[in-house]
């Protein structure tokens, strides 16, 4: 394996034990470490209630400022991709996923062709994804579009890497 690749993969252990750290110190911080995800630090279930309501309840707002803007996670998450592709103007739609690996996000990725996208049907499409045509993102080899699906488990990802490219970001709420 290349040494590159080694240590590209051990600073994403590191920073994956580091979120693990920051939630469960979050969830000590909530009381007994039940109330948000049902389950006592043990691992046993603490109560059947719904925890639908319990993570409602306790939903992330935090807005991000990026390059002088305000802006939510998704929005956060689109200007950072769009300045991206911006200062890299020949870069492909391969590469850019490989930049934004689909791990960051989760099951739908950050960036996707749009074509594929849009096999999820037409409102799927525009709700999942920025599909505005002014928000698609024209790369030398075709189209992309960027994932709207931001929460409070995989933002620090997303997070991480636009910091290790060398993007500044503040959490402001």
């Amino acid at each position: 394996m290349d040494a590159e690749i080694i240590v590209e993969l051990l600073s994403r252990i590191k920073a994956l034990e580091r979120e693990v750290a920051d939630l469960k110190q979050k969830i000590s911080d909530m009381g007994s470490g039940s109330d948000l995800l049902g389950v006592t630090p043990h691992g046993k279930i603490a109560s059947s209630k719904p925890l639908i309501s319990d993570l409602d309840r306790k939903r992330d707002t935090t807005r991000y400022t990026f390059e002088g803007v305000a802006c939510s996670k998704k929005r956060l998450v689109y200007a950072v991709v769009k300045r991206y592709v911006a200062d890299h103007p020949a870069i492909s739609c391969t590469e850019l996923k490989r930049v934004f690996d689909k791990s960051l996000q989760g099951s739908l990725g950050v960036v996707e062709n749009v074509e594929i996208a849009k096999q999820r049907g037409d409102a799927e499409y525009r709700v999942r994804f920025f599909a505005d045509e002014d928000e698609i993102l024209h790369l030398r080899d075709g189209d992309m579009v960027v994932c709207t699906q931001w929460e409070i488990l995989n933002i620090p990802r997303f997070l991480a890497v636009a910091k290790q490219l060398g993007y500044q970001i503040e959490a402001i709420s």
